[in-house]
């Protein structure tokens, strides 16, 4: 506790890390700390950061001018220990620049209509279809004509009739459009003949899911261009989002081979099944007495939690505007027919955690490259961008598509540096050649790499690199472009250097200077006693038979520990408990006591000073242990004991932190006895507004 007390001082003196140059130069000087000059303008921005100038006092100021000092000596000696060159440190401030920064290296009005759009498609889930005609993203521009080309001819002949699910098993490249058969003629899997069921935002590619949210039910899309190749997309049904549902099922699958036969008797089952539920059976009994579905017989029917994209959409579609509790009626899907009960319900719902998740999403999604796109299309107009090209031609590019095929197994290297001089682009005034694109492609190039040609993969890997070198270059620029940033990491490295310091200075060694922390100890060991306590015996009866039997032994003048061994001749019934303890200390033990009776005997003994046992304590002082309580109990209170000292041990925790406070104190006045401090308390005493 008393590390992170000690670091919130810290923080408070900074303004929460918080200590900018962003004044006029001709400040007048308003202190010196060492070598150190601090300026009026510096100082009052620190102190605005937590302090209002309109209702503070001098007294106020004051206190914070002395807190500032001591703040300034620990970061000076922090520098002279060096403790910026220690490597974990180093590694804690990068990792936090690379944090702070990412603030910095995007579009933000981008990033808020992106998580506006998030939020209501959220509300929506969609179902559709689609077609695809597979294209590398960064194909030729003869093949990507060729493919929207083929792509449009397929949307013509269904604008003229033709049926998708028809053109999606004959045309479509999506393998899942398709049955998939083994190579002994089996049916493995039936294909989705273009249907991809319902969906919600982030399910899909983001151009892909633009695309389907863009379009009215029953509209088909212009083609769609994705990282996969061209779609056509069909809309066939929009519903307001269902969220999250746990169910239970019961599956009646045809036979095998079914005869028409066969085929009434599965829909008279289905019948019997659906009456069954409805009459109120059991769903999971009607589960295990009607369903074909082995696996779900042993799972009882119960489908844990599952969203929109996790079932078929003949599935799914049944389920909207269903209530927990509610049941379906038997609908028919490839798989058979299906009885479905409601158990749960998670709905969407529009929030602060919502858009917090949905914000952390969208940097993993692929939507996050129109936001990075945007940004770097800002950038190259603000740092002249331009490559060394022509119109069509792009020939120190180009140089690049002859490079050996070692590319595709992550094995290129750059063999000949010399080879690859010619510029690319410049950006900034500086000039990129082929050489540092090289080195990038030996660097970041991808392993086992198929069915992509190499001018493709080159172009695909050009556009990267520009884009990596580009924010690469922002980033660099970061505290001479804004200084509020450059501000954030010069006070986020006091505080972690402040933290450090005080970590080797007070709270180790507070830790571990176990000769140091006793003799603390013995001199403060006077404020922290226990209180007067009372020694005793706690004998307890375990039923009112025996408790008599024993009291009728003592009032004879028969000991406590005789009567309870002649109580307990027959059988274990009393027990002896050593007890030290004082009031308020345990209120099991508390309760026992007739405090009445010998509470009054113990002021006496404290007024006295001399801790014996009352004489007006007698055996009758005698109670339950508690209402709920069968047990009987006799109290032998032996003595009283004197205020003492808590052991060490006892309380080592508080002592640890108000030595760490000593170690401080005295640590900051061996700062302030070596380190000349200088002030010009008129200047800082005129912020106040009288």
């Amino acid at each position: 506790m008393q590390k992170i007390s000690s670091f919130i001082i810290i923080l408070c003196v900074t303004g929460f890390f918080f200590t900018p140059h962003l004044f006029a130069q001709q400040d007048p000087v308003v202190m010196k700390i060492g070598n150190e000059k601090i300026t009026l303008s510096e100082f009052k921005y620190t102190y605005l950061k937590n302090n209002d100038l309109n209702t503070a006092s001098e007294a106020d100021l004051r206190e914070y001018i002395d807190l500032y000092i001591n703040f300034r000596l620990r970061y000076a000696e922090a520098l002279t220990l060096r403790l910026d060159t220690i490597q974990g440190l180093q590694k804690e401030l990068d990792g936090y620049r690379m944090q702070a920064a990412k603030n910095y290296l995007t579009d933000k009005e981008v990033n808020d209509r992106l998580l506006d759009e998030v939020m209501e498609r959220m509300q929506w889930d969609i179902r559709a279809s689609h077609i695809m005609k597979r294209l590398p993203l960064e194909a030729k521009p003869k093949d990507t004509i060729q493919a929207y080309n083929e792509i449009m001819k397929i949307r013509d002949r269904l604008l003229k009739g033709e049926s998708l699910e028809v053109l999606a098993v004959s045309e479509s490249d999506d393998p899942s459009a398709k049955d998939e058969i083994s190579p002994e003629g089996v049916l493995m899997r039936k294909g989705n003949k273009g249907d991809l069921g319902y969906f919600t935002v982030f399910d899909m590619i983001y151009s892909f899911e633009s695309a389907a949210y863009k379009l009215k039910v029953g509209e088909l899309s212009m083609p769609i261009r994705t990282e996969f190749g061209y779609h056509i997309v069909y809309l066939a049904d929009k519903k307001p989002a269902l969220g999250k549902c746990a169910a239970s099922q019961l599956l009646i699958s045809y036979p095998r081979n079914a005869t028409a036969e066969d085929s009434l008797k599965t829909k008279e089952k289905v019948k019997a099944a659906y009456k069954a539920v409805k009459e109120g059976v059991d769903f999971a009994q009607a589960v295990e007495m009607y369903s074909t579905d082995k696996g779900m017989i042993a799972r009882k029917g119960e489908i844990p939690l599952f969203s929109v994209n996790n079932y078929e959409g003949d599935f799914i579609k049944h389920l909207y505007g269903l209530k927990i509790n509610d049941i379906t009626e038997p609908f028919e899907t490839k798989y058979g027919f299906y009885i479905v009960k409601i158990t749960n319900k998670i709905p969407v719902v529009i929030n602060a955690e919502t858009k917090a998740v949905a914000k952390n999403k969208i940097l993993k999604d692929s939507r996050s490259n129109k936001s990075k796109e945007a940004f770097v299309d800002r950038l190259k107009k603000e740092y002249n961008f331009k490559e060394v090209k022509t119109k069509d031609k792009f020939p120190a590019l180009e140089e690049f598509y002859t490079i050996d095929s070692a590319i595709f197994i992550g094995q290129w290297t750059v063999k000949d540096s010399s080879k690859w001089q010619k510029p690319l682009f410049t950006l900034g005034g500086q000039t990129y050649t082929q050489k540092d694109f090289a080195n990038y492609i030996e660097e970041n190039q991808y392993g086992n790499i198929k069915n992509v040609n190499l001018d493709e993969l080159i172009n695909y890997m050009y556009k990267q690199y520009v884009q990596n070198t580009i924010i690469d270059y922002e980033d660099t620029r970061l505290e001479t472009k804004y200084p509020e940033f450059a501000n954030l990491m010069k006070e986020y490295k006091e505080g972690v250097l402040l933290y450090e310091l005080s970590e080797q200075k007070v709270w180790k060694k507070a830790e571990t200077d176990t000769v140091g922390l006793k003799a603390f100890y013995e001199e403060i060991k006077g404020d922290y006693l226990y209180p007067v306590r009372v020694r005793a015996k706690v004998y307890t009866l375990k039923d009112e038979t025996a408790y008599q039997k024993f009291m009728k032994l003592i009032k004879k003048g028969t000991s406590p520990t005789d009567a309870m061994t002649n109580v307990n001749k027959k059988m274990e019934v009393a027990s002896v408990q050593h007890v030290i303890r004082w009031e308020g200390q345990d209120m099991n033990f508390d309760s026992i006591f007739n405090w009445g009776q010998w509470k009054p005997s113990m002021k006496k003994a404290e007024e006295s000073g001399s801790f014996e046992i009352a004489q007006d304590y007698t055996i009758e002082d005698i109670r339950k242990a508690s209402s709920s309580s069968s047990n009987f109990q006799f109290i032998e209170i032996q003595e009283f004991l004197a205020p003492s000292p808590k052991p060490l041990e006892e309380i080592k925790g508080m002592i640890v932190s108000l030595y760490q406070n000593y170690l401080e104190k005295e640590w900051i006045k061996s700062l302030r006895a070596n380190n000349k401090v200088w002030v010009n308390e008129e200047v800082i005493l005129s912020l106040i507004k009288k």
